[in-house]
């Protein structure tokens, strides 16, 4: 907060109490729209995270210590008035009394006119003694009234004191008397003068004083340093409030996210559960596919060696035909047994075939 004010008045006061938070608004926006253009993602803005902040306790805030601050200016103010009515009253009544003294400054040289006219009219030289002698009265005058022209106290010599005392001895002339007089008269004027004097002391006097201890007090430095301390708490305290929701939805933030990892990871064990499912159902599948194509190789397998059986059969037969082993009742009993010699044995071709060379070369031996 800013406050300026007149060197003259207190009505040449100007506060400024918005202008800098409405500064430093204009400078933040800057400095974010500046972040967002360079991609500076270490900044983060209040609306950007969609934070549901409590704009009106913040406002009421701001609008409750900018209220404050404001009180304690007007007070400062106040004080201020009473000293600058005060001085004015001073002032005022200091420009009275000038008028006043020049008014019987007036009187008094009117009256010095007329004691030159007087002068002229008896006819008495400037230097003579009759116009010193009147000079002295005229000051022991002035001693009586207590004052002179100048303001000050006169003071009588010895000598003056005995020059006076044969003045009065011998009497006044008519001059004198007239003059003395006119002389009265000017007294008035001269003892108002020094009242006038004494009265303008005092309220300068009062005037430095009032100055010193509004100097001393300073009230408005005083009040301004208050209002900015309350303002800058007030701020502190509205950054606290931001920055306790941004910590809040932060916090929010995260534990969704959590739960959302949670769930991810539930569901993708679930997947796995059941991709581990299928899997055991493929290679089940395989395993019975294998097991067919075992069994059906082992069937192809029994009705190749079958078929190699009876072809074997055939040649032996064969062999033994052409070797005139046998009639047909042995032929058709030794081919009942070689089958059931076979079937038991399971003979290989090799075998077979080996049987076969002996039981021809035993035909022909």
């Amino acid at each position: 907060m800013r406050i300026q004010t007149g060197t003259d008045e207190s009505r040449n006061q100007a506060i400024n109490v918005n202008g800098a938070s409405a500064a430093q608004e204009a400078q933040t926006a800057q400095t974010g729209e500046k972040a967002q253009k360079k991609g500076d993602t270490r900044t983060i803005f209040a609306g950007d995270l969609g934070l549901c902040m409590q704009t009106d306790l913040i406002a009421q805030k701001k609008k409750s210590a900018q209220k404050q601050a404001l009180k304690m200016i007007e007070d400062a103010w106040d004080i201020d008035r009473k000293f600058d009515k005060s001085l004015d009253g001073y002032r005022d009544r200091l420009a009275e009394l000038a008028a006043e003294k020049d008014a019987n400054w007036e009187e008094i040289e009117k009256r010095d006119g007329w004691k030159e006219d007087l002068r002229r009219t008896y006819g008495v030289a400037e230097d003579s003694q009759e116009q010193k002698d009147l000079k002295l009265l005229e000051k022991e005058q002035d001693c009586i009234n207590g004052v002179g022209r100048d303001g000050r106290q006169p003071v009588l010599t010895e000598e003056e004191k005995g020059r006076l005392a044969e003045i009065h001895e011998n009497g006044l002339t008519e001059y004198q008397e007239r003059c003395m007089a006119i002389d009265a008269q000017q007294g008035r004027f001269e003892r108002s003068n020094a009242q006038i004097d004494e009265e303008s002391r005092a309220y300068n006097a009062a005037i430095r004083s009032t100055k010193l201890e509004r100097l001393k007090n300073n009230e408005m430095v005083k009040a301004q340093k208050k209002a900015d301390i309350v303002l800058e708490a007030a701020s502190r305290e509205v950054v606290g409030m931001l920055a306790d929701e941004a910590k809040d939805y932060v916090d929010q933030k995260f534990e969704e996210q959590v739960e959302e990892a949670k769930k991810k990871a539930e569901e993708k064990a679930e997947q796995e559960e059941k991709s581990e499912q299928r899997q055991e159902k493929a290679e089940e599948l395989e395993q019975r596919i294998d097991e067919t194509r075992e069994k059906r190789k082992e069937k192809e397998d029994e009705r190749k060696e079958a078929e190699e059986r009876a072809r074997l059969e055939e040649e032996l037969l064969a062999g033994m035909a052409e070797a005139g082993i046998g009639g047909i009742g042995a032929t058709r009993e030794a081919q009942s047994d070689i089958k059931t010699m076979l079937h038991k044995m399971n003979l290989l071709d090799e075998d077979l075939k080996g049987s076969i060379v002996e039981a021809k070369l035993e035909a022909y031996s």
